[in-house]
């Protein structure tokens, strides 16, 4: 047998005696797995969780799920469900707030059919897109949306100051996001101005800027009318039974776009 063979045969046994003897049997790494005695196995305790404990635990669940078709939200009482992906991500810091939810008996209750669905109905969508394209050269969906209330709930009379509650509670939400996504200025549509505002006010501030406080910090806040009400008027003009009224609902309509355009430059600023 071959000298050299035999020599490292004798050095294997030698090393063998070794390791039997002192109790150690390594185990080599192969390629790229890790060593096992790298891996950690950190221990948790499974004792009781403080109060804080379980409000950052559910805190941080609901904010890992804003896309999903259940909000899983349990502040506010009487809620229905939470509105599917009722916060939607965009590249422009501007966020938007509107509310697809009823907030009476009269509303038919509407639940969302498209992850990406915002409004109630397409046509309302391509009024606004349009409405976006002409004042920025861009998409619609380039901003950030934001369902304000997050929630739907019991259909009953308008009750001003239940709503205000949800609204304060749901107010969490709207900090997180502001927050964790950098928002430079806020626009309210429609009934979520309503739900925010109270009637009035938010008649009083419509197509106005002015500062809104919340989370510590004063951040620009535009009201607008929803966009169904350009849908409403070219649904009059549809249906005008003469060509006087046809010309009248027609020219509402341009002014009414005309309005929109115009109050929403004041936002070009924060873009």
């Amino acid at each position: 047998m071959n000298r050299f063979l035999l020599e490292k045969y004798s050095e294997i046994i030698s090393e063998l005696k070794f390791i039997i003897n002192r109790k150690e049997f390594p185990i080599f790494k192969f390629g790229d797995e890790a060593d096992p005695g790298e891996y950690s196995f950190p221990w948790k305790s499974v004792g009781i969780q403080s109060t804080v404990q379980i409000t950052e635990e559910k805190r941080e669940r609901q904010r890992n799920s804003r896309e999903l078709a259940n909000f899983p939200c349990t502040i506010c009482a009487g809620k229905l469900a939470g509105i599917r992906n009722y916060f939607q991500i965009g590249r422009k810091p501007i966020l938007i707030l509107h509310y697809s939810g009823s907030t009476t008996p009269k509303e038919k209750p509407f639940i969302k059919k498209q992850a990406k669905q915002i409004f109630r109905d397409k046509i309302t969508e391509i009024t606004w897109s349009e409405l976006i394209q002409k004042s920025f050269g861009f998409s619609f969906e380039e901003f950030f949306y934001e369902e304000y209330p997050a929630c739907t709930f019991t259909p009953t009379e308008f009750v001003e100051d239940d709503w205000q509650k949800r609204i304060e509670a749901c107010k969490i939400h709207l900090e997180e996001n502001i927050r964790e996504f950098g928002i430079k200025a806020i626009v309210v549509l429609g009934s979520s101005a309503r739900l925010i505002f109270g009637t009035e006010r938010a008649k009083e501030i419509l197509g106005k800027e002015i500062l809104w406080e919340i989370g510590g910090q004063k951040i620009p806040l535009l009201t607008l009318r929803s966009p169904e009400a350009l849908v409403f008027l070219e649904e009059k003009s549809k249906k005008a039974d003469s060509e006087s009224n046809l010309f009248q609902y027609g020219k509402e309509k341009l002014e009414l776009e005309d309005t929109f355009i115009q109050h929403l430059s004041q936002i070009k600023k924060y873009l």
